[in-house]
């Protein structure tokens, strides 16, 4: 399906129901709802998908929890014995049905054998059951070059899908590095600030701002001083290079401060809109809280 004309939006929604509620359902297979072109950018793919993920929605009402992988959306909707998931990637979006505790148990086997199921995962306690727990670790990258692809990535996958999925939310999170323990980066995705939604600020106060310092800084991809010795970078989202700007902005002062390696960085406070409880498995670095039950 490559249109979102009334007809198509009526069939995705009568596939979602049947898929989660008709006893002969076809489980474990995904079925295309959408193509995306080629080359489609992330706002592209998201408006793409609004209409029919706002039909399936009005069909079935809200997802249990909200996310997204690296390349596409994962959300689910939890039924008594059965999960919904929208998924795919910068390609196709897919929904698929799902024995929900065979689901729940071969997921978490992958993050414990080391592999990703998604990105990140907002639970905001939506309807439905919960089948099992939560993985509330990280996925430790191996290097530096590895921790700026897994920002880039979640940056990317915010921008893509949480105005969809939550329209008008803001996501942040802080960045404290043990070798400058104190000092806070905050980064963060803010839909309502247009042309400039993907934000990083570091607090930089300890040091003197003289010319020479303000061309350290910009030569780090820092733009802008603020009244307070705050540096700040904000970058479009309809820019498809801004995640990665962002992540190397950010991976390249962490080494200028004297960070070594980013196990030595921990992210925490890490929210959206204020609202539930936000897992980022794939974010680079570790977090904090590590592990919770999902309730």
């Amino acid at each position: 399906m490559t249109d979102t004309t009334g007809t198509v939006r009526h069939d995705v929604a009568d596939l979602a129901e049947s898929l989660l509620t008709h006893d002969d359902a076809d489980l474990d297979r995904p079925f295309t709802i959408l193509t995306h072109r080629q080359a489609s950018s992330l706002v592209e793919r998201r408006e793409a998908l609004r209409p029919l993920y706002e039909a399936i929605v009005a069909r079935i009402g809200p997802p249990t929890l909200l996310g997204g992988t690296a390349h596409g959306p994962s959300v689910r909707w939890h039924g008594s014995e059965r999960i919904l998931l929208l998924s795919g990637d910068h390609g196709e979006a897919l929904l698929s049905a799902h024995e929900a505790t065979a689901f729940v148990q071969e997921e978490y086997s992958r993050f414990d054998s080391g592999g990703l199921p998604y990105t990140w995962q907002l639970d905001r306690h939506g309807p439905g059951h919960d089948h099992g727990w939560t993985f509330n670790g990280h996925a430790a990258a191996n290097g530096w070059a590895q921790t700026e692809e897994h920002l880039a990535q979640i940056l990317a996958s915010w921008a893509e899908h949480m105005p969809l999925q939550a329209p008008g939310d803001w996501v942040s999170f802080k960045l404290w590095a043990s070798r400058d323990w104190g000092r806070t980066m905050i980064v963060s995705y803010q839909p309502s600030q247009t042309n400039r939604e993907l934000c990083a600020v570091i607090d930089d106060r300890g040091h003197e701002q003289t010319p020479e310092r303000a061309a350290q800084m910009r030569a780090r991809g820092w733009q802008d001083l603020d009244d307070t010795g705050r540096w700040y970078t904000r970058l479009p989202e309809t820019d498809p290079t801004a995640p990665a700007t962002l992540a190397r902005l950010i991976v390249t002062d962490l080494r200028a401060r004297g960070t070594v390696s980013s196990h030595e960085v921990t992210a925490w406070d890490i929210s959206a809109g204020d609202q539930g409880k936000l897992w980022v498995p794939g974010i680079g670095v570790d977090v904090h809280p590590r592990r919770g039950e999902h309730f």
